[in-house]
């Protein structure tokens, strides 16, 4: 066990400038109730992981249905932890390599975007964010021509 926290430790002391950036801009796009999906700001479309922050904040209320509405993705956040915590285990380590996993995990993230696109969509979180760049170019050229 010690070692998992070592583990988790050293990730988090590897990669605390990132992490620290990432939590400063959820922060600040929250904060100031701008579009914080950088895929939404610039083609209008959601990600897979569309949805993350507002499920981890359900979660946090304690409201696991409206967590799973947003991102079904988030009750697998704790099966990240582990593998990083873990990550020297025989296998763990078995695992990680299979291309076969990460071809199933692959297939599970599609078939869901797809399934929140038919399901969710247009509502939140699967929305369309009419202000993306990619629009604003296309409008450009609609201009110009």
């Amino acid at each position: 066990m010690k070692k998992a926290i070592k583990n988790l430790m050293c990730f988090i002391s590897e990669y605390n400038v990132l992490l620290s950036l990432f939590a400063l801009y959820v922060f600040m796009t929250h904060a100031l109730e701008i579009q914080n999906c950088i895929v939404k700001l610039l083609i209008g479309y959601p990600c897979p992981g569309c949805g993350m922050s507002r499920a981890a904040f359900a979660l946090m209320r304690f409201d696991f249905a409206e967590a799973f509405r947003y991102n079904p993705f988030i009750y697998l956040f704790p099966f990240a932890v582990f593998g990083i915590a873990f990550k020297d285990n025989n296998i763990i380590q078995k695992w990680i390599k299979k291309p076969l996993i990460w071809s199933i995990i692959l297939i599970v993230i599609i078939l869901t975007y797809i399934l929140r696109f038919i399901f969710i969509y247009p509502n939140a979180p699967m929305d369309y964010y009419p202000n993306n760049l990619l629009a604003f170019i296309f409008s450009l050229f609609k201009k110009g021509a």
